[in-house]
């Protein structure tokens, strides 16, 4: 004999609402395990100037519409709607009572699975709570716009994309920066939100960087442009000045030159490049003195010493070290980077090449003794792409098993600033690409890029609290194209209006 459920059905209003009871002969158990929200995670934390998100869910049922019940933990009446596709996105104004009514407490999401005919038959039903941090995100992401293969990218330069994103909008965000028929890349921005930083080449000239101050409308050129080939120019090894980091106050630039790099392309939509340094120093310029000088204890020939990052006060920077990779005939002055069938199938037939991380003091320029960090080197994994918290009390790094960019395994981890036990972020989604992290100027937002979802790589953020504790990732919605990948994201401490256009010179960009 069938078990008989009493329900009641709950349609909300701004000001009461009526109450339905009706009998359901499908067992709890059973509908509960036909439906299951896609998105967003149980637990999740929105922050308060989020827009409106789409709950997603996927449903085996025999269902043709949904009902959607918010139920709060305070007395007032729960919100309803019912629609009849499997994705809902919350009116503003329905938004806006979520947001108020769940700050710093769980609210209940259920969705429940119908027929047309027969609605209070519920096919299906899973539910989630999620919260609003009173914590705002509070400030812009730059990011770069690719479209997919990447080799149709890097033959068609000038549909790359480099946007500047809000949270609170709901708009596509601004492109600021298009139609650049020559390569352009790596970017970051003093802490202070004056200055920006970025890879820009120039004719020939690989190592061609751009340091230019922010403005509503910043501009590139000739004056503002130098090249990381002036270092030491006696020694004949072009450069491209890999992962460049700009200081917090924007003083210096920091960068991987006279490097040697592994470069591999694959018919893979998903993860299609493999790209890792094998030698290089750390040289830095100085804007003031106009003047290159290589980093004392982070310039050792023996090593790759890459992937450096500023603490917050800028007294000290952790970098990915590694044994330098020799690579034989290669002839560094010829070539810029290694395409060689004799190193892909070394590590495409399972060598490893892994990096530790090492923290040396900035020293006024001196530098110092690189000292390992402990939790994030000599772990058996390779180590990378360390960003300070702006209180200079974490670190969040990416840890995979080799190499370094664009690795499916690659993991978001959280250790404390000089050291520690390193605690998985509860954001990654494993085995799909965790990567390119900055953190929100207020501290309490992390954005990276990840393939969970898709072969097109999208945007999330986490909240990270006090403790180091972080939260299920919230989707970036309407941050990319569906036919795009979204990389190299980066806060950026500025009014989303204190960007309108980047201008690049004739001169750089070409006609």
């Amino acid at each position: 004999m069938k078990r008989i459920f009493n329900f009641c059905v709950l349609l909300a209003v701004m000001v009461g609402a009526v109450i339905t009871v009706f009998q359901v002969e499908i067992p709890a158990s059973e509908r509960q395990g036909k439906l299951v929200i896609t998105y967003p995670q149980d637990e999740i934390l929105f922050p308060r100037d989020m827009f409106p998100p789409i709950f997603r869910w996927n449903d085996k049922s025999s269902a043709e519409l949904w009902r959607v019940t918010i139920k709060f933990v305070d007395s007032e009446a729960p919100i309803f709607d019912q629609i009849g596709k499997s994705e809902w996105r919350p009116s503003k104004k329905q938004w806006e009572t979520i947001k108020t009514r769940s700050l710093e407490k769980n609210l209940t999401v259920t969705v429940q699975g119908m027929k047309k005919g027969a609605p209070k038959k519920v096919l299906s039903e899973n539910h989630i709570t999620i919260r609003t941090s009173k914590d705002p995100v509070g400030a812009p992401i730059f990011y770069r716009d690719v479209p997919l293969p990447i080799m149709h990218a890097l033959k068609n330069k000038q549909q790359i994309r480099w946007r500047l994103g809000d949270v609170s909008t709901g708009q596509s965000p601004r492109v600021v920066l298009k139609d650049m028929k020559t390569c352009a890349n790596c970017h970051s921005f003093s802490t202070n939100g004056k200055f920006l930083a970025m890879d820009v080449d120039k004719g020939n000239d690989k190592g061609s960087y751009a340091i230019t101050e922010i403005k509503r409308t910043t501009t590139i050129d000739m004056g503002n442009m130098i090249t990381w080939n002036d270092y030491d120019r006696k020694k004949a090894h072009p450069t491209f000045g890999l992962l460049s980091q700009i200081s917090p106050d924007g003083r210096y630039v920091i960068s991987t030159v006279k490097e040697e790099a592994v470069v591999a392309f694959y018919p893979d939509l998903y993860y299609p490049q493999m790209f890792f340094p094998i030698e290089g120093i750390l040289v830095v310029y100085d804007t003031v003195k106009k003047d290159f000088f290589s980093l004392s204890g982070a310039d050792d020939p023996g090593y790759v010493q890459t992937n450096a990052a500023w603490s917050p006060d800028g007294k000290s920077i952790v970098f990915s070290r590694a044994r330098k990779y020799k690579i034989g005939d290669f002839n560094s002055k010829k070539k810029y980077y290694a395409v060689m069938k004799k190193v892909k199938k070394t590590f495409e037939g399972g060598a490893k090449f892994r990096y530790d991380l090492y923290r040396i003091p900035f020293n006024n320029g001196k530098g110092g003794v690189p000292e390992p960090l402990p939790g994030a080197s000599k772990n058996g994994k390779s180590n990378y792409f360390a960003k300070f918290s702006p209180d200079g009390k974490w670190i969040v790094f990416c840890q995979a098993d080799s190499f370094m960019l664009n690795q499916p395994d690659s993991l978001l981890y959280i250790i404390p600033a000089k050291g520690g036990t390193p605690r998985k972020m509860r954001a990654n989604t494993p085995g799909r690409m965790n990567s390119w992290h900055s953190w929100s100027p207020n501290g309490k937002w992390l954005v990276f890029s990840s393939k969970a979802v898709s072969p097109y790589t999208q945007l999330y953020i986490t909240h990270i609290d006090e403790q180091g504790n972080d939260t299920p990732p919230v989707l970036l919605e309407g941050f990319v194209d569906s036919d795009r990948a979204a990389n190299i994201p980066e806060f950026v401490n500025i009014h989303s209006d204190g960007l309108i256009e980047i201008q690049v010179s004739k001169e750089i960009v070409g006609d």
